[in-house]
């Protein structure tokens, strides 16, 4: 019986080890799909259930940590990835209506987390200030405001106007966060648990 048990394990290991390699000769670790699926449903939970505002037009949410975070260690096609999936989760289980030019703006903003601060010596300024600013004028003002805009069936410019509020506290908690995550990564580097491409 111990020998079968042995054969059983030896059979299971190769299995792994074939799987490891196919993942990664494909470029695909399984390390980061692991920890890409851990920041999507952080980032499903802060977004839908755990909201800071959550009124009809205007929606201010922490959803913005794990999506900052992935493209902070994973690139801007992971980000993009993830914040487009995070935001695709929510349509059945929250029963939303989808509004592709939200879902847009999401994928654009994971993509420019991931392209401003997937690198080693990142930077208050221009890094944390610049991929704020860069995410809420091109994803929040533009992208998402006109996509609500015309699913609403109001105009843009009076509804952006009402959004504006929304746009600043995102940008300065944005910039307030960015030093956490910064320690959060080398804390989790020394620790040997995080792998980051």
């Amino acid at each position: 019986m111990a020998k079968a048990l042995k054969e059983g394990f030896l059979v299971v290991k190769r299995i792994r080890s074939k799987r490891t390699a196919t993942l990664a000769s494909s470029g695909v670790h399984l390390r980061v799909l692991c920890q890409v699926g851990i920041l999507i449903a952080l980032a499903f939970v802060l977004e839908r259930l755990f909201p800071i505002v959550n009124a009809p037009t205007l929606r201010i949410t922490l959803a913005f940590i794990p999506m900052m975070f992935c493209g902070m260690l994973f690139g801007p096609i992971w980000g993009a990835v993830a914040f487009g999936i995070s935001d695709i989760l929510g349509w059945p289980i929250m029963g939303l209506t989808p509004i592709p030019l939200i879902l847009l703006s999401r994928i654009v903003n994971g993509f420019l987390f991931g392209l401003i601060l997937h690198r080693e010596n990142l930077k208050m300024w221009p890094h944390a200030v610049f991929s704020a600013c860069l995410t809420q004028i091109i994803c929040g003002m533009g992208l998402t405001t006109l996509g609500l805009s015309l699913f609403l069936g109001s105009p843009y410019l009076p509804f952006l106007v009402t959004r504006l509020p929304q746009f600043a506290i995102l940008i300065a908690l944005q910039i307030a966060v960015f030093p956490v995550l910064i320690k959060l990564r080398i804390a989790l580097r020394k620790t040997g648990y995080l792998f980051s491409l």
